[in-house]
């Protein structure tokens, strides 16, 4: 083996070496609290969370292509001629579209990838939060669980907090209230101090609406001031985390209005 093809090999073994140690293990994701279950696990790459292209493109109604010329990754709406989204492995840049209200049209942008795509076992990794909110999607991140909940469009409208033609948030009780879900009830329950200050306010107000139905399914307790909950909610999980005290979201919320935890959480 003559020295050239020597520092090809090594470089090669350097490059798979450093591709191995920055990659690890992500936790769970769920689509509209649905756990996305896939061949290849979801890896923290650069940072980044990085999953199975085609996986998550099902579970957000889209398809995808391979492209052999230039190994490129293309995301399509359904029945779309278009691509929405074109990545290339090993490529940092990607493009991507959206529609624009004003102009009535499809605008079309660059965007810079911390982490590009890559092969991984015979499966394209893609950077989530990318594909996901190039697509409208709302990427939740749970620093406590390492977990990440992605909410389509029609979800954070229609099924989170107000239920089924009620405006819970206005205190107006018309119509009904939708049950409250495991899905839910689990998606609540992995909030703790940490992980929970660092949602944004959105996000609270979306954890704060499920915690509301059920806690008027079960007790019949009805929250009429919203942004109150989340100011006593706020003022109690920033005392824990300078005290570094680790308790979870729904049991605080529990204690602060004097519902009895043991109705819904046994044990």
């Amino acid at each position: 083996m003559n020295k050239k093809r020597v520092l090809i090999v090594m470089g090669a073994l350097a490059l798979a070496f450093s591709m191995s140690v920055s990659a690890f293990a992500a936790g769970r994701i769920f689509v509209d609290l649905e756990e996305v279950i896939t061949d290849t696990p979801s890896q923290i790459i650069n940072s980044r969370t990085m999953v199975p292209v085609r996986a998550i493109t099902e579970m957000i109604g889209y398809d995808v292509k391979w492209v052999p010329e230039g190994q490129k990754v293309e995301v399509y709406e359904k029945s779309a001629k278009h691509p929405a989204i074109i990545m290339a492995i090993g490529n940092t840049s990607a493009y991507y579209g959206k529609y624009d209200e004003e102009l009535g049209d499809t605008v079309g942008y660059e965007a810079v990838l911390d982490s590009p795509p890559v092969i991984v076992n015979n499966r394209t990794m893609v950077p989530l939060r990318f594909i996901s909110e190039a697509v409208g999607y709302t990427v939740d991140y749970n620093v406590d669980s390492e977990d990440v909940y992605l909410f389509s469009p029609r979800y954070m409208e229609n099924q989170i907090g107000e239920g089924i033609g009620e405006d819970i948030q206005a205190g107006e009780g018309i119509g009904e209230t939708k049950p409250i879900t495991n899905a839910e009830m689990n998606y609540v329950l992995s909030f703790r101090t940490k992980s929970w200050l660092e949602l944004k306010p959105d996000q609270k107000e979306k954890v704060i609406s499920i915690i509301a139905r059920w806690w008027e399914q079960v007790d019949g307790h009805i929250v009429e001031d919203f942004d109150a909950v989340l100011r006593d909610l706020d003022h109690q999980m920033e005392t824990y985390s300078r005290n570094k005290v680790d308790e979870g979201v729904f049991q605080t919320a529990c204690d602060i209005y004097d519902i009895e935890l043991s109705h819904y959480i046994k044990g």
